[in-house]
């Protein structure tokens, strides 16, 4: 619930912000030359409250911290489903300024792409692979945490023992991954229809990934 919560409100006030313009508005520009606004009141394309500009990411938090409340504390007219879906599009109003944070004002930067699909990856991994993760937890617990760690960095069978477990698990999640891989291609492949840049990125994580399997591969031969 939250995943699907989370990705339909990021896509729909992303879409909402490029159909209307806001991030191009006079109000927004002055806004990100942090000067006061001709107006001291305005709701429209962008909202100005005594002459400050409110992003939506205001809203994305306010939402994640009422969804937390009732979570910790309850209630009467909210169950944990609704929960959720509070939290998610709170999170997703959130992820969609959170490149716009990060850069001072940026709205379109990449870094928002780059955020937002390390959080899908992290919950479609919840979704597909929990058995897996809950294996890997217990694998930890059952064994001594000291020497594991230094078995682990210090000796290169350990480590290629820990690797083919890895590699066990994943080959029996190999329809959750085409999948998942599925889902990723596509939504990269949109975005860079919509922002070529993104492609800098894509190539990059792409190239480390490969760089990385590589040098696992390597040392296991």
């Amino acid at each position: 619930m939250i995943t699907i919560s989370y990705l339909l409100s990021f896509l729909t006030i992303r879409l909402m912000v490029l159909i209307a313009g806001s991030a191009e508005t006079k109000f927004a520009q002055v806004a990100k030359e942090g000067l006061t606004p001709d107006a001291t009141f305005h709701i429209g394309r962008n909202i100005i409250l005594f002459g400050h500009h409110v992003h939506h990411f205001y809203f994305g938090i306010l939402l994640i911290c009422f969804a937390a409340w009732i979570s910790i504390v309850g209630s009467n007219y909210f169950n944990r489903r609704q929960a959720a879906i509070i939290y998610g599009i709170g999170l997703g109003l959130f992820m969609d300024e959170s490149g716009l944070l990060l850069t001072w004002g940026d709205y379109y930067s990449g870094v928002t792409y780059l955020l937002s699909l390390f959080l899908i990856g992290i919950f479609l991994n919840i979704v597909f692979f929990p058995y897996f993760w809950r294996e890997v937890r217990n694998e930890l617990l059952d064994s001594n945490l000291h020497s594991w760690t230094w078995n682990t960095l210090l000796d290169h069978t350990s480590f290629i023992k820990v690797a083919d477990i890895v590699s066990e698990k994943t080959n029996k999640t190999e329809r959750a991954s085409l999948l998942f891989t599925g889902i990723i291609y596509l939504g990269v492949g949109a975005l860079i229809l919509l922002y070529p840049d993104f492609v800098y990125y894509w190539v990059a994580g792409v190239f480390f990934i490969q760089g990385v399997s590589s040098l696992i591969r390597s040392w296991q031969n």
